[in-house]
């Protein structure tokens, strides 16, 4: 490691929890440098410099040239924004930080990930891919299948599920009016079964599935999570499947040569046991898997970030972390309708109810697409059992009210 102090924190649209990657940071006698496309960004005056990159429309050299105009010299880069992972790599590899593997690109593409476990035995699950205004319908000869974006489909974007040729065909053409006639799509076959997720770290042994959630309701029709999702899985298929997967993405990983960093990794089950994976997201999980997983491992997921990038000080920490036994559930509440939120019941509320133990809730929140998930609020519960779960889930549901504008 250079004897620089520097560390890049990627930023788009004001995300990617500037302020407390800069407080960690700062904690490890280290720089943060924001990294963002807003001149006049509210997370600036939390790093000691702000280099503005345009990351829609610009290049990767106007990021190395902002760098050394302001005499930056990366020793790390920590990023928390899926659509900036790619501009996160070329960084890394620019220059040799850790997380700059040439492989570690596969994860950013549903089309490469499925054709590398394929390519490795790991998944028998028909798929093609293309652009969504010229796919080939014809090539898709079993159904039902799922379609959409190959890349940056954060927060179920544009999901569908297509029974029939016609039927994909009217969902090709939704997704063409909706985004652009050039974006990648992937039309994969559909499992019957159960959602599960796992989250956790990619160290040189593999993946460590630290975290994982039975999504016991699931929104069959939009594609969303809904609903109680509970850890520890408490059905004995799903609890095969998480294991079943997490072999799986450690055995594509060294078979691509790449690791470090954190994996949230989604599959589906069937209830004879046989497990697929639905997508890999090179981040931890979003809402409440950071508190659930410190609450339940003893471990961070974002400061284990910071770690490995930094070198992968963390790894030895992160190999013999273990989940204890505490029964939790994430009940996230979704905005189903167009407008901003005037008013709902706060979050102070919702935490006083017995068995509520954590929860978030967004300010001044607006739903401006019904294409993706929309999640306003949402609590972590805990209970004895799974029938006390579900008990804890009911009070907050009948509590829980909210009014739009």
């Amino acid at each position: 490691m250079s004897d620089s102090r520097d560390v890049l924190v990627f930023s788009k649209r004001f995300a990617g929890g500037v302020r407390i990657l800069a407080a960690m940071l700062r904690e490890m006698d280290l720089r943060p440098v924001l990294v963002s496309a807003e001149p006049e960004d509210i997370n600036r005056d939390a790093c000691d410099v702000h280099l503005v990159v345009d990351w829609d429309g610009g290049e990767f050299g106007d990021l190395v040239a902002a760098a050394d105009a302001a005499g930056v010299r990366p020793t790390a880069v920590v990023n928390l924004v899926e659509p900036l992972i790619g501009w996160q790599i070329k960084t890394a590899q620019h220059y040799g930080l850790p997380g700059g593997e040439a492989n570690r690109e596969v994860l950013l593409s549903k089309v490469l990930v499925r054709e590398e476990m394929a390519r490795f035995g790991l998944s028998s699950m028909p798929f093609a891919g293309g652009p969504v205004a010229k796919f080939p319908i014809e090539t898709v000869t079993d159904y039902p299948v799922i379609v959409k974006p190959a890349r940056d489909s954060g927060g179920s974007r544009l999901v569908h599920r297509a029974d029939d040729p016609e039927q994909l065909a009217e969902r090709l053409r939704e997704i063409a009016e909706k985004a652009t006639p050039e974006l990648e799509v992937i039309v994969e076959g559909f499992l019957e079964g159960t959602e599960f997720s796992i989250d956790g770290p990619l160290l040189a042994t593999g993946f460590r599935g630290l975290f994982s959630v039975e999504k016991t309701e699931h929104d069959e029709t939009r594609h969303h999570d809904a609903g109680l999702q509970i850890s520890p899985p408490p059905s004995a298929h799903v609890r095969r499947g998480v294991e079943q997967l997490t072999a799986d993405i450690s055995a594509l990983c060294a078979g691509l040569g790449i690791s470090g960093g954190w994996l949230h990794v989604e599959g589906r089950v069937t209830a004879d046991g046989r497990s697929e994976l639905v997508e890999i997201n090179p981040r931890p999980g979003g809402g409440l898997y950071r508190p659930a997983t410190l609450r339940t491992c003893g471990i961070d997921s974002v400061r284990a970030i910071v770690q490995m990038s930094l070198g992968g000080a963390a790894a030895e920490e992160l190999a013999v972390a273990t989940r204890n036994e505490e029964l939790l559930g994430q009940l996230p509440f979704e905005i189903n309708q167009l407008g901003r939120v005037a008013s709902a019941t706060s979050l102070d509320e919702i935490k006083s109810i017995p068995g509520v133990v954590d929860g978030y809730q967004f300010d001044s929140y607006e739903v401006l697409t019904l294409d993706q998930e929309n999640f306003f609020t949402e609590a972590l519960i805990t209970a004895e059992t799974v029938e006390g779960l579900a008990e804890v889930a009911d009070r907050v549901r009948a509590a829980f009210h909210y009014k739009m504008a």
